[in-house]
């Protein structure tokens, strides 16, 4: 079985191929976003595999497992695709009203000062981020061809999160098609969905300002403990 967990945890051309596609990622959809919507994808799946492991969920047949992981993947990163676009096209509309409105320069600076929360302008003075908003409160907006191509950009960040949804299937459906045994196949799949939530945590260290090994442990092990969790109180 070692043989086997080696032949596909290393045809993937090493860690670095899934560094890269996380950093595609991360380019349109931002570090954090990304990583969310990986480990939502992970644990979609992996509830499946504990809950069938466990005994909670009879299935008799690797197909059937499968059937279930991809129905959920693909359902909730399309649903998350859909609502993250139609939420970010809602607050460009909500933005653009407000800063084209005659409210007072204060005003508009006061609505814009809830739009950058968990942005850089938290870490700051709030006096300064005020004023910060309060400058661009006076600056012209977008035109609406500028506007549509923020919309195309926000459109490729769902489609990101879509991807980054579906792509813990990869790792975790893999043992169930190449592996007989429906009980190694389990096995298998859960260790090497933890070896990627690892890498793809090594890979996020630089974001958070987190060594490389530490957040990987730190993202695995949140991962496989939520699935744990959620296994045995009806996730």
């Amino acid at each position: 079985m070692a043989a086997t967990l080696i032949s596909y945890i290393y045809p993937v051309r090493r860690c670095q191929d899934v560094a890269l596609v996380f950093k595609r990622m991360v380019g349109y959809t931002g570090p954090g976003l990304a990583l969310q919507e990986m480990m939502y994808g992970f644990i979609m799946a992996l509830l499946f595999i504990t809950a069938t492991r466990f005994g909670i969920l009879k299935i008799d047949s690797a197909r059937d497992l499968i059937v279930l992981m991809v129905g959920m993947d693909f359902t909730w990163g399309a649903i998350d695709c859909i609502l993250f676009y139609a939420v970010d096209v809602f607050d460009q509309r909500r933005m653009y009203q407000y800063m084209r409105s005659d409210l007072p320069p204060e005003a508009k600076a006061e609505e814009m000062m809830g739009d950058f929360e968990c942005s850089p302008l938290d870490l700051i003075d709030p006096e300064k981020e005020m004023e910060i908003c309060r400058s661009i409160a006076l600056l012209d907006v977008e035109d609406e061809v500028q506007r549509k191509e923020d919309r195309r950009r926000m459109a490729k960040s769902a489609m990101y999160c879509f991807l980054a949804t579906v792509f813990p299937l990869v790792p975790t459906v893999l043992p169930l098609l190449i592996i007989e045994d429906l009980g190694a196949a389990l096995l298998t799949s859960s260790v090497v969905a933890a070896v990627t939530m690892f890498v793809v945590g090594c890979g996020l260290g630089k974001y958070v300002g987190l060594k490389g090994w530490k957040c990987g442990l730190l993202v695995a092990g949140m991962a496989m403990g939520i699935t744990l969790v959620a296994t045995f109180t009806g996730g």
